[in-house]
């Protein structure tokens, strides 16, 4: 809409008219000239009427219709974004008349609004810029016209805060329109499901297992991960995330982020595809023999216990196993965890190493010698040690000799006389002065006892043992003579004091 155009103005307006009119067809101008504009051929108010643009002024444009009928809208009145030129076609609403100034006042914003409702249905695909938010929703200026998108219809995925679409345009479908009360309802979530089905059937046409593509991460849960494509979403799953142990997604990705994935599974059927990050990046296997070499030191941390051993990570995605026969040289472990527990860094010496069958095994008893080795030469028979009572049982007490050794007292071998309890003689934490009877090292038991030791035999003791053994000897040689070497026990002649004892 303009100001009134004074008589003052007259002449110069006929001029930018005459001006913007030369060039239009020779047989218009003629028809027109020396004639007024006469109101019976102008186009109705309200009329949807094309026209061309005469003139672009600073604030306004003059249309054309013809026989010399013009009109005048504001400049604002064209949209942003595209150039228009003189001599473009151009659609206006009839507005009015300024009756003074002799133009029809047309807008080109209301016939798109005015185009836009008639052409209006449900179904229809229209763009529209944000404007606001609502209690229930967001607030959408479609070319002037107020429209409602439901907070249901904004996404087809959850989006936390839709407020954050506020200032941005978007396309939307109409889900319910009323002209006469100009209710317009709009979803975005169709729109966007659809084209999602579109891109997906597209991406289904190329996608190959083997791939290797750039996704970017649209949500996580606790399985794994889903990973735009491409106009379509893979899952990646918590397993194929790293060669490593990962406990949450989360650990290692976060919504938005760039990414390579790996395709390696595709179901046409169910339309879903398999994703791996970890298949991106080098195998931790490749080459671990060279690496992990038998008998070599290696120090990891203790990720999870089994009852048969302890698993220890020695990088992301390489796992070795430390047996529990191999935890200790000493104690009889029932559980890993007396021993060991998870997040512990441990030292260990390489076992086993099985590349093939992805396999490491390891030793905490190769880094140390076997106290056991050793244990006939510190615990002789007959040496006496003090130690502490660790343990009571019914037949016996154990006594700690030193670290990882221990001994045991047989209930017998407890006192010189006889008693009805361990415990009447030792309690655990007494400190007790032993004798050593016996050490099996390959049983790894030591037998130790508190009774006083036997007398040494005298002189004629050791020569009467040995006489009897000379004379049982002789009979022996006398028997085997006479019944060709076949002996009895009854013609052995064995004596209670056997003198092999006392040989020197």
């Amino acid at each position: 809409m303009v100001a009134a155009i004074t008589a003052d103005e007259d002449h110069s307006l006929d001029k930018a008219l005459d001006e913007a009119m030369s060039g239009f067809e020779e047989d218009a101008a003629l028809s027109t000239a020396g004639a007024s504009m006469s109101i019976s051929t102008d186009p109705e108010t309200d009329a949807l009427v094309a026209g061309r643009i005469a003139n672009i002024g600073s604030e306004d444009v003059l249309i054309d219709f013809g026989a010399k009928s013009l009109g005048v809208m504001p400049r604002s009145d064209l949209p942003e974004g595209r150039t228009y030129n003189v001599g473009d076609s151009l659609e206006v609403l009839v507005t009015g008349k300024d009756e003074q100034g002799g133009l029809l006042t047309v807008s080109h914003k209301k016939a798109r609004q005015e185009r836009l409702l008639r052409d209006m249905k449900v179904g229809t695909v229209v763009e529209g810029s944000v404007t606001g938010m609502n209690r229930g929703g967001l607030e959408v200026n479609v070319d002037g016209l107020p429209a409602f998108m439901p907070a249901g219809q904004v996404d087809a995925h959850f989006l936390k805060d839709i407020s954050t679409l506020i200032g941005t345009k978007v396309r939307a479908e109409v889900t319910r329109f009323d002209r006469a009360d100009a209710n317009i309802v709009l979803s975005r979530r169709k729109v966007q499901m659809r084209e999602e089905q579109e891109q997906k059937e597209k991406a289904f046409e190329v996608l190959q297992v083997g791939q290797v593509l750039k996704g970017k991460v649209r949500n996580l849960a606790d399985y794994g991960a889903f990973v735009d494509i491409g106009g379509v979403d893979g899952l990646l799953h918590v397993s194929d995330m790293s060669w490593g142990r990962i406990n949450h997604p989360q650990d290692v990705l976060s919504v938005g982020d760039d990414i390579e994935v790996k395709v390696i599974k595709i179901n046409q059927e169910k339309r879903k595809i398999s994703l791996s990050l970890k298949q991106t990046m080098p195998n931790p296997w490749d080459g671990v023999a060279d690496k992990y070499a038998v008998n070599s030191k290696v120090s990891g941390r203790v990720v999870r216990l089994a009852n048969f051993g302890a698993f220890v990570e020695l990088e992301p995605g390489l796992d070795a196993l430390l047996p529990i026969s191999e935890m200790s040289w000493t104690r009889r472990l029932r559980h890993p965890k007396e021993l060991v527990k998870e997040g512990d860094v441990v030292e260990a010496s390489i076992l086993s190493c099985e590349p093939e069958k992805k396999r490491i095994s390891l030793s905490l008893k190769a880094l140390s010698e076997d106290p056991w080795t050793a244990a006939t030469l510190h615990y002789t028979p007959g040496s006496k040690i003090k130690g502490k009572v660790v343990r009571t049982t019914d037949f016996g007490a154990f006594v700690n000799l030193e670290e990882g050794i221990d001994g045991l007292i047989h209930i017998s071998e407890l006192d010189d006389k006889r008693i009805r309890a361990v415990t009447d003689k030792v309690k655990a934490g007494d400190e007790v002065e032993v004798r050593v009877l016996s050490v099996d090292t390959e049983a790894k038991k030591i037998s130790l006892s508190m009774r006083a030791p036997p007398p040494e035999p005298t002189a004629a003791e050791i020569a009467a043992a040995k006489a009897e053994q000379r004379a049982i000897e002789e009979r022996r040689a006398k028997s085997k003579n006479r019944r060709g070497g076949i002996t009895f026990g009854w013609d052995q002649g064995l004596s209670s004091l056997d003198p092999s004892k006392f040989a020197q």
